[in-house]
């Protein structure tokens, strides 16, 4: 009788065992899919500039970060801390960055353990000296390190995603958007998004009207792009940083493209001076594509 019952213990306890280590595994399984599912581009703050999609960290470390004139460019136009994060934590999946009036924001489909990963092998060494603050809003938890000039570099994860920014208020926008769902989107960024080469490091694209894009004619006009978003796949070739994007073709404004490249190049150059930019235009299927890469001024 005893036996029997310690039997039924037994079996009790193996059946428990057994349900928590499903639950566990089937609780994790969740977590993966949530984080597998998330499409970083429906998270994207309003109102943005410029938006660059790192399809490949760890190549974009290796590659283009560790070069000092490429790293300088990257590091010109947004916090370096967040380079510090890509190259320090080569195992980051895809992530975005979006590029705003008020600052720029980082967004990567990371689980607590990936986290826990950045805070230790950059957060915790770059603001060391910091205690870090939390703040939990609606149902999210936000930390917030201290760091010079009265600053503050603020983060949360939330639903396999970690988003961080120095702007408390485009954190908490994009925080607002997570939980309503609530896309913004636009129909010219996803045809864009869809458009680009997923196999090349990266990819941006960027508000026509913030490059100044246009071509002087004869008569004393000016032929500009307007009111639309460009993009191109940035990659490297021969140890240069290269760009490969592309226009629909018009046969009306057949002889403006190629300058239209050069103003283009001459823009590129105008916002990073360590480069040469070198711009080819050709034309193919009712396309007009642009192909440039950068070669830095010292050599």
């Amino acid at each position: 009788m005893k036996a029997d019952k310690r039997e039924i213990v037994t079996f009790v306890i193996a059946a428990l065992a057994t349900l928590v280590a499903v639950w566990f595994f089937l609780g994790k399984m969740q977590k993966e899919k949530e984080t597998v599912r998330t499409d970083l581009y429906t998270l994207v703050a309003p109102a943005s500039e410029a938006i660059l999609s790192v399809n490949r960290p760890a190549a974009f470390a290796k590659y283009i970060l560790s070069r000092k004139p490429e790293r300088d460019a990257f590091a010109s136009k947004m916090p370096d801390i967040y380079l510090s994060i890509i190259q320090n934590n080569r195992n980051l999946p895809w992530l975005l960055l979006s590029f705003h009036p008020q600052g720029v924001v980082l967004y990567a489909q990371a689980g607590n353990s990936l986290v826990s990963q950045i805070e230790k092998n950059t957060l915790q060494k770059t603001f060391g000296s910091f205690a870090p603050q939390k703040q939990k809003r609606d149902g999210i938890t936000f930390t917030y390190y201290p760091d010079a000039g009265n600053r503050f570099f603020g983060y949360y994860q939330h639903g396999g995603v970690w988003v961080a920014s120095y702007s408390k208020k485009l954190l908490e926008e994009v925080a607002q958007i997570q939980r309503n769902r609530h896309s913004y989107l636009l129909p010219d960024q996803d045809r864009l998004r869809r458009s680009f080469d997923k196999n090349a490091p990266l990819n941006l694209m960027v508000q026509a009207d913030s490059l100044d894009l246009y071509v002087a004619l004869p008569d004393s006009t000016e032929w500009r792009i307007r009111n639309r978003w460009l993009g191109a796949d940035l990659f490297m070739n021969e140890n240069h940083l290269c760009y490969f994007g592309n226009l629909p073709y018009n046969a009306t404004t057949d002889s403006l493209y190629a300058p239209l490249g050069d103003t283009l190049a001459l823009r590129l150059e105008q916002a990073f001076p360590q480069f040469e930019v070198s711009n080819q235009t050709t034309q193919e299927e009712g396309r007009v594509f642009y192909t440039g890469c950068f070669t830095p001024t010292d050599q």
